[in-house]
């Protein structure tokens, strides 16, 4: 629950600060280099935007949440479907 509690905002401030670094650099590159110079240099850039903006629609979703997780691990050991190293 605490990780996927500020999933959205966190993807807020994220999509910003993409949006902000593919303005002021790759939009001046692609007006001096050419289209595949600047979507090769932007590439890992709209990847983590088009995220961001998937993360805010959909959010954490429902139960993915640490909690949980740890209770699906504690019925596991209960019923010893878990192994042990």
């Amino acid at each position: 629950m605490i990780v996927g509690f500020l999933t959205r905002l966190a993807a807020i401030l994220l999509l910003i600060d993409i949006s902000v670094a593919i303005l002021s650099t790759k939009i001046p590159m692609l007006m001096k280099s050419g289209l595949w110079a600047a979507a090769h240099e932007a590439r890992t850039d709209i990847c983590m935007w088009l995220k961001s903006l998937f993360l805010i629609i959909v959010g954490a979703g429902r139960g993915r949440s640490l909690a949980r997780w740890h209770k699906l691990r504690n019925r596991q050991d209960e019923c010893g479907l878990r192994r042990h190293r």
